[in-house]
């Protein structure tokens, strides 16, 4: 069995990050030219309706879709890093007490039985120590464990190998986030900032935690947009295809008049006035938030209310949303609670959206707003070029964030990183 990672050495190209996600298949190569990432290609294909929640399907479409996007675009070399797909992911935190490494490894499939909806003994269990933590007043380590079925990952391995491609190693998403914007945001404010990144995927979010490069919580939550498309279908009794559409030419719209990313991108946790945060490149998303709550208050406040207008498509849209935007909100806190009750002295102090979700302005400011916490639209392209787009295929327009593309680059950029160190 392949471990997480392997030797990444002896190679005179960078590796591929593929990303193989619930609704989308992408890949990306970065390449370090003096002290700098560029993007060299990039290419991405959508995962068909009846694949999504078929695991032998969704194996056989990885294998034709890697050979499909390699002849589309201009990647150098085979070698690949891959993702471990969210979908076949579970995170599980329990807390041991003070042991080394060997010790925690052994320690981990006794520790997790009947935590897991698999069977600690038949998964690849890997694993992260968060650090020191006190539970009925004894010491304990806080330890994230991310855990897949080994037969899947044994799956994947051999579509892997069927698409032609030589492994690198395999990582996983949360990792290869906290990869990805360490290096885009390195100042020593965000560096000492304790950000909370939320990746809204398709059928659930991943919330990571870190300080730097040092990831504190992970979780899944079974919340994503297909829920926010099922509530839309809903609420205005249309077919589920036909949100999804609606849905997508919204946040169209939205996006594009969104200013596009600065080339130097400022420390996303300052504040420039009371109301609005520095965000650098992306939306600022809280302070928009808040002024636009304030303008309803004063609206409210007024001594002859106006008839109200009736209601367009985007707001009817938003307010289906505010069920599974409320739940979301419910677990982020959750989330929150539990990391400050472990850790109180490294608050969360700003959000970061990500993922296919993030390109929906409104969700992002209700989020935000309802946290109260200062937040952006993460941007993994932020330090590269402007004219670096991974070509056409890719599909990218460097005039907007491009919160999508977090995974797939942070899984090429990983390895050359390590080398950097080394």
């Amino acid at each position: 069995m392949l471990g997480f990672v392997q030797n990444f050495f002896g190679s005179s190209s960078s590796p591929i990050g593929i990303d193989f996600g619930t609704d989308s298949l992408r890949m990306a190569q970065v390449e370090p030219v003096n002290g700098e990432y560029h993007l060299a290609a990039a290419a991405t294909l959508d995962v068909p309706t009846h694949v999504r929640n078929d695991p032998a399907a969704r194996v056989g479409f990885f294998a034709q879709g890697v050979r499909d996007l390699f002849s589309q675009a201009k990647f150098r070399g085979r070698r690949a890093m891959l993702s471990l797909p969210a979908s076949f992911m579970h995170i599980q935190h329990v807390r041991l007490p003070r042991m080394d490494e060997d010790a925690t490894k052994k320690a981990l499939p006794w520790e997790l039985r009947g935590k897991l909806p698999i069977d600690p003994s038949q998964a690849l269990l890997r694993h992260i120590v968060a650090g020191e933590v006190f539970q009925d007043q004894d010491p304990k380590q806080e330890v994230i464990v991310m855990a897949a079925r080994r037969d899947l990952v044994d799956q994947l391995l051999a579509a892997a190998a069927k698409a032609k491609l030589d492994i690198a190693g395999m990582n996983t998403e949360p990792k290869a986030i906290i990869d990805c914007f360490s290096h885009v945001y390195r100042r020593k404010l965000d560096v000492e900032s304790t950000t909370c990144y939320l990746d809204m995927g398709c059928n659930a979010s991943r919330a990571i935690i870190a300080r730097g490069q040092q990831i504190y919580f992970a979780r899944v939550i079974p919340i994503g947009g297909e829920h926010f498309s099922r509530a839309v279908a809903n609420n205005l009794k249309i077919p589920l295809e036909d949100a999804k559409v609606l849905r997508a030419k919204l946040a169209a719209e939205t996006t594009a008049d969104m200013p596009g990313p600065e080339r130097e991108p400022a420390a996303p946790s300052a504040v420039e006035t009371e109301e609005e945060p520095q965000i650098g490149q992306g939306l600022a998303i809280l302070g928009a938030a808040l002024a636009a709550a304030k303008k309803e208050e004063k609206a409210s406040t007024a001594i002859v209310p106006a008839a109200p207008a009736p209601l367009d498509q985007r707001q009817l849209v938003d307010l289906a949303c505010r069920e599974p935007i409320g739940k979301l909100v419910e677990e982020l806190t959750f989330c929150r609670r539990y990391y400050e009750s472990a850790f109180p002295s490294k608050p969360v102090e700003r959000v970061i959206f990500l993922g296919g979700e993030a390109r929906h302005k409104s969700i992002c400011q209700n989020i935000a707003r309802e946290l109260g916490i200062a937040a952006i639209i993460g941007d993994p392209l932020a330090r590269t070029p402007r004219d670096d787009d991974g070509g056409p295929e890719s599909g990218i327009n460097r005039r907007l964030p491009q919160p999508v593309w977090a995974v797939a680059i942070g899984l090429s950029m990983g390895p050359l990183q390590v080398e950097v160190k080394k």
